[in-house]
């Protein structure tokens, strides 16, 4: 949680942060087709792809891909996630329309917007000595919103739903001998993960971000990449 409060500060001014119009978009034109690469820091440092494509209407599908990487005792491990989803997104104003209230229309304007993702992720554990992978595929599950200016500065705050594999080593019984054994278990509670982040939009094409995730299950996690828009 050491992030969270200073990056909750800092997405809630970033609409202050923007040049109206820089880029010749619309405020709250938020990109759903994107490359990204990035950065991840918790016990290790690891690397993050993903990928977002835009379907039909406001529905599109998101890859992603990470290894994350782990210490057990003497030896490491990379933590190799993929995940992918469908999601659906919408303005604010477009998703309620209008509201009615005794004769009175309240027309609301698109000031950010909500999506929503659901899919399934997997897990495998690759070492220098022992790689293995289960069958431990897991429904995941995506809901937030994205605001801020889209010329300049954006934010979003997010939870993550689905269940996490912890490696651990299993410990020996006392006066038995046997090898270390390491292994993954999938925990028995859905891992509720709650994340901020900031993008800023370098020009059309490209744009920098930073994400701050923390979680009942691992430590506060830090990712910094780059994103390619098309």
């Amino acid at each position: 949680m050491k992030y969270i409060q200073l990056f909750l500060f800092f997405i809630f001014i970033t609409p202050l942060s923007s040049d109206e119009g820089r880029l010749g978009r619309e405020s709250h034109d938020y990109k759903y087709n994107s490359l990204g690469l990035s950065l991840i820091q918790t016990e290790d440092t690891g690397l993050g792809m993903n990928l977002s494509v835009s379907l039909p209407g406001s529905l599109y599908i998101t890859l992603e891909r990470k290894a994350e990487g782990v210490d057990i005792e003497a030896e490491s491990f990379d933590r190799v996630i993929n995940s992918a989803r469908i999601g659906v997104h919408s303005g604010i104003g477009d998703l309620l329309s209008s509201i009615s209230a005794k004769g009175v229309n309240l027309k609301i304007k698109n000031v950010f917007d909500i999506y929503a993702e659901i899919g399934i992720k997997s897990t495998s554990i690759e070492g220098d000595y022992n790689s293995f992978s289960e069958d431990d595929a897991q429904a995941n599950v995506i809901t937030g919103i994205r605001f801020g200016d889209s010329n300049g500065w954006e934010g979003k705050i997010f939870v993550d739903f689905s269940k996490e594999s912890e490696v651990i080593q299993k410990p020996c019984l006392f006066d038995e001998v046997c090898p270390a054994v390491i292994e993954y278990v999938l925990d028995e509670e859905t891992d509720q993960k709650y994340g901020a982040g900031v993008l800023f939009n370098i020009n059309n094409r490209s744009a920098f971000k930073v994400e701050v995730l923390s979680s009942k299950v691992f430590d506060t996690s830090l990712k910094i990449g780059y994103q390619l828009n098309f």
